[in-house]
């Protein structure tokens, strides 16, 4: 009986604990300049976002990791709320959205919990060129890297 108790117990707090995980959508700059990232986002109304209006960036260990322990903090050098712009130093990853316990994969996928895909337009500026990203071309430059969704420029 008392082995029932304990199996019981134990499937009991199984149940309640759950995992949760955060799949983060990154601008990485391993290049040797800095880059301009500038994106506007759609209104939300009363859904959660997946794009964010305060971006966080990391600078990058060895190897890409983020260096979690500090987080850097830039300018937005546009002063709309809806739009976003960066310039990003080298060996620095700027979050610029996060999407809890899903799984994106692709801009027109039906997100679950209330959750909407807000990013209007992106673009970003290198020393040699511009890349223009809107949402029917935003999986073509970023990929599924490490469980996040990854924009790297070399």
């Amino acid at each position: 009986m008392r082995v029932l108790k304990i199996v019981v117990c134990i499937l009991f707090l199984g149940s309640t604990w759950s995992c949760s995980w955060v799949q983060y959508f990154m601008v990485v700059n391993e290049s040797e300049q800095p880059i301009e990232v500038t994106y506007s986002l759609k209104s939300t109304d009363f859904s959660i976002p997946v794009f964010l209006q305060t971006p966080k960036a990391y600078q990058l260990k060895k190897h890409g990791q983020l260096n979690w322990d500090t987080i850097l903090y830039f300018a937005d050098l546009d002063s709309t709320p809806e739009t976003i712009r960066m310039i990003i130093p080298v060996n620095t990853a700027l979050i610029i959205g996060n999407l809890y316990n899903s799984n994106y994969t692709t801009y027109k996928q039906q997100m679950e919990s209330g959750v909407k895909y807000n990013l209007e337009n992106m673009t970003v500026k290198t020393i040699e060129e511009t890349i223009e990203i809107i949402p029917e071309t935003f999986d073509c430059y970023f990929h599924k890297q490490k469980g996040n969704v990854v924009m790297v420029q070399k």
